[in-house]
């Protein structure tokens, strides 16, 4: 099997060795296959940002969607849809910490929370900006956030985020953005989308559920291992889930 290095004691499976493995497990190494390659990479690629998903997301402090560009006179600016949290932000500028508020908590907010907050959100008040809303539309899937105040100046805000894969899953993908692992396990939502596969040969709800728990739980026990790891690490370089 197929494997690259990542640096030192860092091993990537690429995916076509993935591919080869399911196909192997599945007893589907033959064409015409019960599941097609078109099918097989949609089911990697959904498996490969589902395990993401559940544990939590990837941490990215330095990828281009973590730096927002300041505009003077936009109260909003995009963001991607790729974002999971929000985990801080603050202004390239001066290193001013931005406070990140949910949309949804903004009218409960008093004054001695925030100082002027609830007036400044409800006005075209132009200044320094403070905060960072998100939230603000539940049908955006995340690409907007709020400014306050509206930004007077050009500046850039740098993100620190908890979010997907960057890249799709596809022939000659290394999954360098989570730890070797975990890569053998992505194959558990793999079948058991393959035996949800609306199809009399594919179709089997036994296998479907048993994967399905079983992935469930993988991604719970790699989540309480990577919080556990978070919680003895005070500063660390992130080298990978």
């Amino acid at each position: 099997m197929g494997r690259v290095p990542q640096g030192e004691g860092w091993l990537a499976m690429l995916a076509d060795d993935l591919l080869a493995l399911f196909r192997s497990d599945v007893v589907d190494t033959a064409a015409p296959y019960l599941w097609s390659d078109t099918e097989v990479w949609g089911y990697m690629n959904d498996a490969y940002r589902m395990f993401v998903r559940r544990i939590g997301g990837i941490p990215d402090t330095s990828s281009a969607l973590t730096r927002l560009v300041l505009a003077p006179g936009q109260p909003t600016s995009a963001v991607s849809p790729l974002i999971l949290r929000f985990r801080s932000a603050y202004l390239l500028s001066d290193g001013t910490e931005l406070k990140i508020v949910n949309e949804a908590g903004l009218p409960t907010l008093t004054t001695s929370d925030y100082g002027q907050l609830n007036t400044q959100r409800r006005s075209l008040l132009q200044g320094k900006v403070t905060h960072m809303v998100t939230g603000m539309d539940r049908n955006a899937a995340r690409g907007l956030v709020r400014w306050v105040r509206i930004p007077d100046r050009a500046d850039t805000v740098q993100l620190s985020v908890q979010r997907l894969p960057l890249d799709t899953v596809e022939p000659g993908f290394e999954f360098g953005e989570i730890g070797e692992e975990h890569h053998e396990h992505l194959m558990l939502w793999m079948k058991a989308r393959a035996y949800g596969k609306q199809d009399a040969e594919c179709f089997d709800r036994g296998r479907r559920d048993e994967y399905t728990q079983q992935f469930n739980a993988y991604c719970a026990q790699a989540k309480a291992e990577w919080n556990r790891y978070k919680s003895h690490s005070m500063s660390v370089a992130y080298g990978g889930l």
